[in-house]
């Protein structure tokens, strides 16, 4: 009995050998099916390494929480910012959004649909629109002065206003829509279009009178004259081609800023750059973009940079300028250079900014994004002095055409105007400061040279008016 027992356990432990022995093999093959997790744990791997790259340039992962709004005042402020949202489409509505205000509930719902809409003093208008009456606009928007708090209080980094300046609802509520925006302490990009000449006088003092109550709300602002289109095209347009033209130009620049913030580049652009150039307030801004040509005149493409043919204000003497420059890897130094160059002839003393993209669709292209931001205050003075100055040479013609006509002969070696005195020339109607120049002269003669000064010019004028009296063509005899 005891053999058979042991005989019965051996066999166990071979059946038990032989079976794990058996097993063995299934368990190496099992074990190279699991060995397709190990490839994941490397597309793991990878995608750590993708995450580290995103952490690569810290100012353009924070370039892409930048959030800014475009605000559309009145009627045709709210159809350019409709028109500017097809155009900027590529923007996604986590980065820019747009929304457009008016008392005119019928021209909100006239507009895309991907843009948010609001209508404000419904009380007053019943929906109906300001029937350009500027005072009425401007109540309406105080009446919903809260809701428009609320409305623009949402977390935003910049607020671009657009208004076309003239109407009712956009020059009155504008300025209301701005101290809103204001009081919150959210940079504020000012953008306002300005009546034909041909829709009056009225419109056009409104406008000027609104701005000047806006001015002090904005970090910077623009003004596009409607006037800049006859300088877009030579041929004859419609009004309405003719608007689409302004926004179109519109819209490029402000898609060259956009993108200057939101895209990552060899040297960025980023969010405290913009804040530096819009530091301050109630400063004119020049936005623009430029394209051309690498192998065409470096000369030429950089006129085009600071000459935008819609804006009032021009390119000089600025206090803030950023400038970016897009184009291929065989971007030159040399464009960079002049275009340096040029900014610091024109504005010597301002700070400048500057980055650069590269883009390998560009072959041979190059595109110039320009944002600047002028003193208004200094610019007014400047232009005050060019007023001066161009008064004191129309004075100068003024004067030297009435020597001709009245003394066009000299007396012996001496000019007839350096011998007349003081009071001979305040009958000749010179102005005031042309007088105290001459008053300084004679004031250095002394008594006696002053009586002998004027007693030749009398004798002069009395024989001047007899050869003026005479033919034209007896008077060189009459001299001999």
């Amino acid at each position: 009995m005891k053999k058979k027992i042991l005989k019965s356990k051996s066999k166990n432990i071979l059946s038990k050998k032989n079976n794990s022995l058996l097993k063995k093999p299934i368990k190496k093959s099992v074990g190279f099916k699991k060995a397709k997790p190990k490839l994941k744990k490397t597309k793991v791997a990878k995608k750590t390494v993708n995450k580290n790259s995103k952490t690569y340039d810290e100012n353009f992962d924070n370039a892409k929480k930048i959030r800014i709004r475009i605000v559309g005042i009145g009627g045709g402020g709210s159809n350019i910012v409709s028109e500017l949202s097809k155009k900027l489409k590529d923007f996604s509505s986590q980065k820019i959004d747009f929304l457009a205000v008016n008392t005119d509930n019928q021209a909100l719902n006239s507009l895309t649909k991907n843009i948010k809409t609001f209508s404000f003093g419904q009380k007053l208008t019943r929906g109906l629109g300001t029937g350009r009456d500027v005072e009425l606009g401007e109540r309406a928007a105080r009446e919903d002065y809260e809701k428009i708090k609320n409305l623009l209080s949402e977390d935003r980094d910049l607020y671009v206003v657009i208004s076309s300046l003239g109407g009712g609802t956009g020059t009155g509520s504008s300025p209301i829509f701005s101290k809103a925006i204001n009081d919150l302490g959210i940079p504020v990009l000012g953008i306002f279009t300005m009546p034909f000449v041909f829709e009056g006088k009225k419109k056009m003092d409104d406008s000027l009178k609104a701005l000047e109550k806006m001015k002090e709300y904005f970090n910077a602002y623009m003004i596009l004259p409607n006037e800049k289109i006859f300088g877009l095209v030579k041929e004859e347009i419609s009004f309405t081609d003719s608007l689409n033209l302004l926004n179109s130009q519109l819209a490029n620049s402000l898609d060259g800023l956009l993108r200057a913030i939101y895209s990552p580049g060899l040297i960025n652009i980023d969010w405290a750059d913009i804040k530096t150039i819009l530091e301050g307030k109630k400063k004119l801004a020049y936005l623009n973009v430029a394209k051309g040509k690498t192998n065409q005149n470096i000369d030429e493409f950089v006129k085009t940079i600071f000459k935008n043919p819609i804006l009032d204000s021009q390119f000089s003497n600025a206090e803030n300028i950023m400038f970016n420059i897009e184009g291929s890897k065989d971007l030159s130094l040399q464009i960079l250079a002049q275009i340096s160059d040029k900014i610091n002839e024109l504005s010597p003393n301002a700070k400048i900014i500057f980055g650069i993209s590269q883009n390998p669709k560009m072959k041979n292209e190059i595109k110039v994004t320009i944002l600047a931001t002028i003193n208004q205050e200094k610019n007014e003075k400047n232009v005050l002095t060019g007023q001066e100055k161009k008064k004191l040479r129309n004075q100068k013609q003024i004067l030297t055409k009435k020597e001709i006509l009245e003394k066009p002969e000299k007396t012996g070696n001496h000019s007839q105007l350096s011998e007349k005195p003081l009071e001979i020339i305040k009958k000749q109607g010179i102005n005031k400061k042309q007088d105290q120049i001459e008053e300084e002269k004679d004031i250095r003669r002394n008594a006696l040279e002053a009586k002998e000064a004027e007693r030749r010019a009398i004798e002069k004028e009395e024989e001047d008016e007899k050869i003026f009296e005479i033919p034209a063509f007896l008077r060189k005899d009459n001299k001999k």
